[in-house]
Order: C-alpha cells, then sequence, then structure tokens
C-alpha cells in the first residue's frame, strides 16, 4: 500500500495539471480502467513480486482520476453550486471509505476469498459508465460580480485572501490525514497489544466516519457559509483534536475514547473541506489545485504510519504515535498562524 500511495502522492499534481490542458473525462475513464483491471490482476497474484507490479498501478489510478474529478464537479455548474457539489462529493467519498472494507469483511470467505477484488472491478466499471453518461457542464471560468461592495467581499474575497485560506487549509489537511493514516494503519495493531478488543477500535472508527460524515453534511448548509474565510473554526476543532489525542495517549475508557473519535472525525471534516473548498473556489487551474491537494493528503498519509511506528518501538511505548499526532497538529498550527501573520488581513477574516 506505501508503494501505492507513493505512486499516487508524485504523479497527483502532473496529472491534475494535465487535466487542466486535456479532457478531464478521458483521465477519468482511464483511472476507473485501470483501476477495474488491476482489481482482476490481484486474483491472479500468487507471490510478492506479482503484487510488487500490480499496486503501482492502484496509485496511477488514484492519480488519474481524483485531481481530475473533484476539478471536473467543480466546473460543471456556476460558482453558487459549488458548496452543494463539494458536500455531496465529501459525502460519497466518506460513506464509501466507511462502507467499503465492511461490505469487503462480509464477502470474504476463506473457500472464495477474492470476492471484494471483483467488487471493486465491477465498482470501477460502474463508475466509469456512470461518468460517461453525464453530460458536460458549463465549462465557463467567468465569475459574477456584484454591485454590492459588502456582498462581494463576502462572496468573492480578493486573490491574497483566498491564496491564504488555501495554505491554511493544506496545512490543517496534511496534519489530518498524518492522523488518519495512525489511526488506520497503526491504531489496530496497537490496540489490540494494549487489551483492546478489534471490534472495539472498529466502532471507534465508525464514531469517527460517522461523526466525519455527518459534518461534511453541515459544511454544506448555507449556514455554514459564515465561516468560510474565517481562521477561528478551523483552529478551534484541531485544537479540540490535539486534546483528543493526548487524551487518548494518556487514558483508556470507552466512552472517553468514542467521544475522542467523534471529536476527531470534527476537525477532519473541517480541515479536508477547507482545503478542497478553498482551492476550487473562484479558481482557474482546478486541476493543479486538486493535484495539490491530493498529494499533500497523500504525503501525509504516508508519514503518519512510518513516523508513527518509529514512535511505538521507541521507549516512549505503544501509546506514542497519539502523542506523535497531537505534536503535529500543534505544529501545524504555529505554521498556520504564521501564514496568518505574514499577509495581511482584515480584522473580519480572522
Amino acid at each position: 500500500m506505501a508503494i501505492a500511495l507513493t505512486h499516487f502522492t508524485f504523479l497527483a499534481i502532473p496529472f491534475g495539471k494535465l487535466s487542466d490542458r486535456v479532457n478531464r473525462k478521458n483521465m477519468l475513464y482511464t483511472g476507473c480502467f485501470l483501476l477495474a483491471v488491476v482489481s482482476i490482476g490481484l486474483r491472479f497474484c500468487s507471490n510478492k513480486y506479482h503484487l510488487l507490479l500490480l499496486f503501482p498501478g492502484i496509485g496511477i489510478s488514484m492519480a488519474l482520476f481524483w485531481p481530475a474529478y473533484e476539478a471536473w464537479l467543480a466546473e460543471r455548474e456556476d460558482e453558487g453550486k459549488l458548496l452543494h457539489r463539494v458536500m455531496l462529493f465529501n459525502l460519497f467519498w466518506s460513506i464509501g471509505v466507511t462502507l467499503g472494507p465492511a461490505i469487503s469483511g462480509y464477502l470474504y470467505q476463506d473457500i472464495n476469498p477474492y470476492r471484494p477484488f471483483y467488487l471493486a472491478c465491477v465498482s470501477g466499471l460502474l463508475t466509469l459508465c456512470v461518468i460517461f453518461v453525464q453530460k458536460s457542464g458549463s465549462t465557463s471560468t467567468d465569475f459574477i460580480t456584484d454591485n454590492t461592495h459588502e456582498r462581494t467581499e463576502i462572496l468573492f474575497p480578493s486573490t491574497s485572501v483566498r491564496k491564504t485560506y488555501l495554505n491554511l487549509g493544506r496545512c490543517a489537511n496534511f496534519a489530518s490525514w498524518f492522523t488518519l493514516g495512525v489511526l488506520r494503519r497503526l491504531a489496530p495493531k496497537l490496540t489490540m497489544e494494549t487489551g483492546i478488543l478489534p471490534t472495539t477500535f472498529g466502532n471507534y472508527m465508525l464514531a469517527l466516519g460517522g461523526v466525519q460524515t455527518i459534518t461534511f453534511l453541515f459544511l454544506g448548509t448555507g449556514y455554514s457559509t459564515r465561516w468560510h474565510y474565517r481562521f477561528t473554526p478551523l483552529l478551534i476543532t484541531q485544537i479540540l483534536a490535539i486534546l483528543c489525542f493526548i487524551g487518548i495517549w494518556k487514558v483508556q475508557h470507552t466512552l472517553f475514547w468514542i467521544c475522542a473519535f467523534a471529536l476527531i472525525g470534527v476537525s477532519v471534516a473541517f480541515s479536508y473541506f477547507s482545503s478542497l473548498y478553498y482551492g476550487l473556489h473562484m479558481q482557474l487551474d482546478k486541476g493543479n489545485k486538486s493535484g495539490w491537494h491530493e498529494a499533500i493528503l497523500g504525503i501525509g498519509s504516508l508519514l503518519g504510519p512510518l513516523l508513527g511506528g518509529i514512535a511505538a518501538d521507541s521507549i516512549l511505548g505503544p501509546q506514542s504515535p497519539y502523542l506523535l499526532c497531537a505534536v503535529v497538529i500543534l505544529f501545524a498550527i504555529g505554521l498556520e498562524i504564521f501564514i496568518i501573520s505574514k499577509n495581511w488581513m482584515s480584522a473580519d477574516a480572522l
């Protein structure tokens, strides 16, 4: 998986830029078809060398699909529909990553362990067909102006403000996916070593994913627009995540962990939404911005398990990766404050 994620991380930016110059749907078709081929190919793997040949294909298919898809969904309607489309996008990928492993677990059997691969193949081909039947929407990059100066400032912030908040969202998103890498890759093993049942940890992750999905729904409402291009909501959710990880590091209590994972889900949702929305809102090179968005979260997903594993093997013990997550988020907040202080911002923007 690290091989696949590495290919995805390094190819997301160039493929995102490429999608700004070519037909995005052709890249989506290629990504879906490649995923279907690799999924079937995994069925016939019999040694590690076969896996080493196929897993780069997973990363390449992801790099072809995600940046191009995010830019494609953003440009199919005018900017006024962007918030709703981003909400639906976040909602369905969040549901997908939650249900995919669960459904695969039910499909897996010792007699026939290949059913999850068949499901992945069918899903890839089905996605290809769904995209194929969609009509091309508006690709106009002209932004609507407003006669009211106050309304224009709120809905159409200046280039410097948009750039600042895009960088803030990227910092927060990196820290979020660093922590998700630890929770998804390392925590199942670490919690078993400390006596927590796998089913219990599964419920913790279900709380995180469920609250994350609900938060995405809220962020897609008109009420959330008053928090756009505001640093305070992003800062508060990150501080809550730090407190949660410190608590997980020190306290082993089921109810506390469920509440902590739920609050972490809120923080992840805010960070991901900020990075994606600010990269698409009023941007001409949406594919390039989406590529950077995916590459940054990919780097976080890679470094989280790597550095967390090193910390777990150190004298700090198996709980230390959670402390590391808190430190990384704190470092991200420090960088965000530096970015804010470096750029001139109005009092309302803070």
